[in-house]
């Protein structure tokens, strides 16, 4: 619950304009430090693990081969989570499912009655409603 007394309700129209514009330039800012935080982390992940030429892990037949090729860390990371999914992890499992876009949505079914007081009224009779308010 908010605290009445720590409330500082808008006095005026310029006051609702500076707000708003403070709250989209401090938007604006979070944005763009949540983006370069995604680019750079992209950058990491596509980092080999060593020097060297990469090792293409589209021509590697099996987890075996991988043992001592120069692979990204993304690489790395999916082959370690493929590993515990293996080996009964589910958390695992969950992972490499929901990164390969084979994620369940989550469905909820509402049943619900509503009560509307209104609706046996005329449009007539809604508009005199208001009217009389």
């Amino acid at each position: 619950m908010a605290n009445e007394e720590n409330l500082n309700p808008v006095q005026t129209r310029e006051e609702a304009i500076a707000r708003g514009r403070a709250g989209g330039i401090a938007s604006g800012k979070a944005k763009r430090a949540k983006k370069l935080m995604r680019e750079t982390l992209d950058i990491m992940l596509s980092m080999p693990l060593k020097d060297g030429r990469d090792a293409d892990v589209e021509t590697i037949k099996n987890f075996a081969a991988l043992k001592g090729k120069n692979i990204s860390v993304q690489d790395a990371i999916m082959i370690a989570q493929i590993q515990k999914a293996m080996k009964g992890d589910t958390k695992a499992a969950e992972y490499v499912r929901d990164t390969v876009g084979q994620k369940p949505t989550d469905l909820l079914a509402v049943n619900a009655e509503v009560n509307n007081p209104f609706s046996g009224m005329s449009t007539d009779e809604l508009r005199e409603l208001v009217r009389n308010g």
